[in-house]
């Protein structure tokens, strides 16, 4: 299957992580609706024996990945090109609180709102970066040589992953409703696209 090929912009980059966001705050729309502010909140950190993690913890990591990734996009020249992925910090409120996850998820909306406008009209592309992850068990950084697209890219394409795993604890722990959410919460663009490419080869 061959599919078109777009350089992508950081303005469509930014739209993509923001789409993870909103699902973000949906979902927690959702359970306040159907559970109420007091359960929802307990159920935020309830822990799935399916994926054994809780949607707090999973919405955390994601939320880490793509505040850096925003971070190092919007930084001026003086700042830091460098993203240290594995350096986080682990077991903040807003993993366990969903109104401190949902202030958290806010500023970065704001952020990417604001850096795709501000990159809308820019000549300049293809900022270069710094890549940092651990590899294995050994607390050693690996330096990778990346650019500001592809990294928001990374952190969209992660943020996926992440909300499949929150869909799994939403329905099958929490028992929300698969239809209380879009059909495309937490699938990837590549499974959107085949799907309605199979439907409408049966038509």
């Amino acid at each position: 299957m061959t599919v078109p090929v777009v350089i992508a912009s950081v303005p469509m980059l930014c739209r993509a992580n923001l789409g993870i966001l909103n699902q973000k705050l949906l979902l927690m729309d959702v359970m306040r609706t159907t559970f109420g502010a007091a359960r929802s909140r307990e159920m935020y950190q309830q822990v799935c024996p399916i994926v054994q993690a809780t949607i707090g913890q999973h919405i955390r990591h994601s939320m880490d990945h793509i505040e850096l990734a925003a971070q190092v996009a919007a930084a001026d020249a003086a700042g830091s090109r460098e993203i240290h992925y594995d350096i986080r910090r682990r077991g903040g409120p807003d993993e366990y609180d969903m109104d401190e996850a949902r202030i958290r998820i806010q500023r970065a909306v704001d952020t990417l709102t604001d850096l795709s406008a501000s990159s809308e009209n820019s000549l300049e592309n293809f900022h270069e970066v710094q890549a940092c992850f651990m590899l294995s068990s050994d607390p050693q950084e690996f330096q990778l040589p990346s650019t500001v697209q592809r990294e928001l890219g990374f952190a969209a394409h992660h943020g996926i992953h992440h909300m499949a795993m929150v869909k799994i604890i939403a329905t099958e722990t929490l028992r929300i409703l698969p239809e209380a959410l879009p059909p495309d919460f937490g699938r990837a663009p590549s499974t959107v696209v085949y799907h309605k490419q199979h439907e409408s080869s049966l038509h």
